[in-house]
């Protein structure tokens, strides 16, 4: 058996990787980065479920807190067409309008009132409670994150229906005391 020269060995241990193996590392990387990508599109779709749902699992509650407890102190109510007419008490309506006027009796038997109204600055809608007696200066707002709402009294319960920003519909029923 014949010895090759030295330089000959050198070159065939020096000679790199062979198609096969850079194939499959070429394989194994492409399937990562196919799998990756799933994955972030998969998390994607889920923070995109997650920011429909924080509507209805977190604002919606505080709404219906926040409602619960204003109509659990009102005597009587009268649902106008726009907010205009609510601060004016002007012309309650039988079908569904943009505000409701809450009155309240306190215990020395004084009336005060105040307005829930849905509020359109701009396109961006918002659910308000103006102070008693009612201006358009003191207010606090409900919620901001919704896309409408309105108010029907029908036989002496208050119907409230608003609209989320992802289309959900949510209806809060409620009478005075």
């Amino acid at each position: 058996m014949r010895k090759r020269p030295f330089h000959t060995r050198l070159r065939r241990r020096q000679a790199g990787f062979t198609l096969i193996e850079i194939s499959i590392a070429m394989a194994i990387m492409l399937i990562l980065g196919v799998t990756l990508i799933l994955m972030l599109q998969g998390h994607v779709r889920f923070l995109e479920m997650f920011r429909q749902q924080a509507f209805l699992s977190a604002e919606a509650p505080k709404i219906g807190n926040l409602l619960g407890r204003i109509m659990n102190q009102a005597d009587h109510f009268f649902v106008y067409a726009t907010t205009d007419d609510a601060m004016a008490e002007t012309d309650p309506i039988l079908t569904p309008g943009t505000a409701v006027r809450l009155f309240f009796k306190a215990p020395d038997q004084v009336t005060t009132s105040g307005v829930i109204a849905v509020v359109n600055d701009a396109g961006d809608y918002s659910l308000r409670y103006y102070s008693q007696p009612p201006d358009d200066t003191q207010f606090w707002d409900i919620s901001t994150r919704i896309e409408g709402a309105n108010f029907l009294s029908d036989q002496g319960i208050l119907s409230i229906t608003l609209l989320g920003p992802s289309g959900e519909v949510i209806t809060y029923h409620g009478s005075a005391r």
